[in-house]
């Protein structure tokens, strides 16, 4: 018998077995011979993570699961071991010297015994114990969860909780009530809300479902349901994710649920492309660049960008007092190639779109006659605005028999003079920028042009804080004022302000550098060395434009 106990002491493997992570999944135990599994625990409240890592036992080259008890032994010794349903388990019997026999136990010396949830197992087809006191389980099922352990010599061996894991169905997405394929692509307008829901059917413990929109992880937004099931022994599994309001920035990019599960070697991704329909975006570029004077018999090209989704081919229209007629362009091309005073005008970019019908805002060309200039300014890239050398500086009313009148006559042409070309105003105060503008034939528009991140004003209209008001009678009858007002001036408010007028026939602007400062004092600045030589011929048309301005900043 001593030579027995030696022989089989040498035969038996010792192997540790490391302590099961916390993890929050119900966990499912049942006796064998009732085979109806019992809910013994409860916590779903938030997504937990099992990583195959993560599973209490020592895989094999064979593929086995050799499971061996740990020093404690006795009663009160218990670990837990996951294995996934159908795997073939190992158990080994292994009892430390310093376990006492059980009082009363009828177990003979060497005899091995194993018990399950406090019944002896006998052994069958699929359970069998060898010679050596090990455990052979060929393929595992629901019912094996629980607890073992074994007797040797009537000696108790440590205990074991196994948790039997099924594997979960492949997870899939659903929008709407529908299953989603595979790699599938959604399509949704630009500001509408949608959700997905990523579906995990089967599997037991619950799975975690996390998800990714763009490479972000949005897990925290979203919600998860699992339902156990118990005629069927596993869970089913509901994730909820929701885009209040996608965008264009969403175009293109891929949300994904990742399922993960003690019994999957890998988390599995269920990705879903989103493409994002959106109104058309219009950017213009223009070569020679914004600002640079455009003269008879050179060229001049215009840009038009579209961005879309569903895509659209832009046209170019030029706007007349007939309406908006059509141009011969190259796709996004405008090409005028020998400008002539025929391609003065306003002209837009166009596009038919799903959406409907849409057009960008409107630039301006000014080609310029023999002798005439035009100055370089800085401006936003949106907008031409064209300067004029002779408007800048010059007196801050014009009398009757300046070269305004005869400029007016003759060439039936259209001039626009800063009545300041450079303001300096007190941040928070209320600061008016004014021009005279006088025109034969009369004007058909006029128009203030803020910098870039402001919207341009016609006069009457009013945007927040800027109000154009309504032209007023000028020093002539050919001759009007365009008065705009900023309420609370701010350094934002800074930059080049342009005022374009035109009639039927031609345009003009004039350019009036805003400049805004803390200091307690708001100056407005001509041309100094004009100012200079025209001081005593200046002060009574200065006395008259300084009683407009207080008249045009109470006109509503």
């Amino acid at each position: 018998m001593g030579v027995t106990r030696w022989l089989l002491g040498l035969l038996l493997c010792h192997c540790g077995v490391t302590q099961a992570t916390d993890m929050r999944y119900l966990r499912h135990s049942g006796r064998r011979d009732s085979g109806e599994p019992v809910a013994v625990g409860v916590s779903l409240a938030v997504n937990t993570t099992t990583h195959p890592q993560d599973l209490v036992l020592a895989e094999e080259e064979d593929g086995e699961a050799s499971l061996a008890g740990g020093g404690g032994g006795g009663e009160g010794a218990e670990e837990e071991v996951l294995v996934v349903r159908g795997q073939k388990v190992l158990l080994e019997c292994e009892v430390p010297p310093h376990v006492q026999p059980i009082p009363g136990d009828d177990s003979v010396e060497g005899e091995v015994r194993w018990f399950h949830d406090d019944t002896q197992v006998l052994g069958d087809l699929r359970v069998s114990i060898m010679w050596t006191g090990r455990l052979v389980m060929s393929h595992v099922v629901t019912g094996d969860s629980g607890l073992w352990w074994c007797h040797r010599s009537g000696r108790p061996g440590p205990r074991r909780r196994l948790l039997v894991t099924i594997p979960p169905e492949r997870p899939y997405l659903m929008y709407g009530g529908a299953q989603l394929a595979l790699d599938a692509r959604l399509t949704t307008r630009e500001g509408n809300s949608i959700t997905l829901h990523c579906v995990v059917e089967g599997g037991n413990p619950a799975p975690s479902i996390t998800w990714l929109l763009a490479d972000e992880d949005v897990t925290p937004s979203t919600q998860i349901r699992s339902e156990w099931r118990a005629g069927e022994g596993v869970f089913y599994s509901v994730s909820n994710m929701t885009v209040s309001s996608v965008n264009k920035k969403n175009h293109n990019t891929t949300v994904a649920c990742v399922v993960r599960h003690p019994s999957l070697p890998v988390p599995i991704p269920v990705p879903l492309r989103l493409n994002i329909e959106y109104a058309p975006d219009f950017r213009l570029r223009r070569w020679p660049a914004w600002g640079s004077p455009v003269r008879e018999g050179s060229s001049v090209s215009l840009l038009c960008h579209v961005d879309a989704n569903p895509s659209s081919s832009p046209t170019w229209v030029k706007e007349g007092e007939g309406g908006s007629t059509e141009v011969v362009s190259s796709g996004e091309w405008l090409n005028l190639t020998r400008a002539s005073s025929d391609d003065r005008g306003w002209y837009k970019c166009a596009t038919s779109h799903a959406f409907g019908h849409f057009a960008s805002h409107s630039v301006f060309i000014n080609v310029l006659g023999e002798g005439r200039s035009s100055g370089v300014s800085s401006h936003t890239p949106q907008l031409l605005r064209k300067t004029s050398g002779e408007g800048d500086g010059r007196q801050l009313c014009l009398p009757h028999n300046s070269s305004l009148d005869a400029d007016a006559t003759s060439t039936g042409g259209v001039l626009v003079v800063a009545v300041n070309s450079t303001v300096l105003s007190m941040g928070g105060r209320t600061t008016a920028l004014a021009a005279q503008v006088c025109s034969r034939p009369p004007l058909t528009s006029v128009i203030w042009l803020p910098p870039q991140h402001l919207p341009p004003l016609r006069p009457g209209h009013t945007a927040d804080r800027f109000h154009a008001h309504n032209l007023t009678t000028g020093e002539a009858a050919w001759c009007q004022y365009t008065v705009l007002t900023i309420v609370g001036v701010r350094a934002s408010d800074e930059g080049g302000w342009v005022v374009v007028a035109a009639n039927e026939k031609s345009a003009d602007a004039a350019l009036i550098h805003l400049n805004v400062t803390a200091a307690a004092h708001s100056v407005a600045a001509g041309n100094a060395a004009e100012g200079h030589h025209h001081h005593h011929h200046l002060t009574h048309s200065f006395s008259l434009c300084c009683v407009l301005l207080c008249t045009f900043t109470l006109l509503p």
